[in-house]
């Protein structure tokens, strides 16, 4: 039975894109580089901002010109970005009825830990998670690596009882990595035909869908 639910953020819990976007924008222009279509920016948001800038771009995640772009993107982000969110409708109340049921509830995302903390103490949300889990400022970090991170902390050894809910197929990919399931969620930045492809065992069109999924 499941009793851990792992959540994703960006996509899942919140809706980011407009600061993950103009800080990507304010990067690309910083390093006088052409920016993409707005199409491309939104497959930045929820993997490794590395291993997109190498995947869309061509730049070698090792190179001075990727770490500059990070570095860029986090001071924008760090500064104004990160307010530039809403928390999606019935999420609150999804959270309400998980502590309700007795649920844990927990947060492992890509995006760095610090910015993560400070989302969820920004949008009050902080009483209805046991952890917070995130990568860390390098930005390179996988999913399977923050899942894995909160399952050795939180003493979470039967995967059984877990399930990850996500909105991309790094999701899918970094909790099977872990032996953990994911449903996806069709409301975030990902595809119904992504999401699938990748493996998930349910999929849900809003929030409160999880209800019926984790019973």
């Amino acid at each position: 039975m499941v009793q851990n639910i792992l959540f994703d953020l960006d996509g899942t819990l919140i809706d980011s894109g407009e600061g993950i976007m103009n800080a990507l924008r304010y990067s690309y222009q910083k390093e006088h580089l052409s920016v993409p279509l707005d199409t491309v920016l939104r497959k930045f948001i929820g993997p490794p901002l590395a291993e997109s800038f190498e995947k869309y771009n061509a730049i070698d995640p090792k190179s001075e010109l990727a770490t500059r772009l990070i570095a860029d993107f986090q001071e924008f982000y760090e500064q104004t970005g990160w307010q530039q969110l809403t928390l999606y409708l019935q999420v609150q109340e999804l959270l309400i009825q998980l502590q309700n049921l007795g649920k844990k509830a927990y947060i492992t995302t890509a995006k760095p830990e610090p910015f993560a903390k400070k989302i969820i103490h920004h949008l009050q949300l902080d009483n209805y998670f046991q952890g917070i889990y995130g990568a860390d400022l390098s930005e390179t970090m996988h999913k399977s690596d923050v899942i894995g991170a909160c399952l050795k902390t939180e003493h979470l050894t039967d995967p059984k009882t877990c399930v990850m809910v996500g909105d991309r197929d790094t999701d899918v990919i970094g909790a099977a990595a872990n032996d953990v399931a994911t449903i996806g969620v069709l409301y975030g930045f990902g595809t119904q035909e992504e999401l699938q492809q990748a493996g998930v065992i349910a999929t849900i069109e809003q929030p409160l869908d999880l209800l019926t999924q984790i019973g």
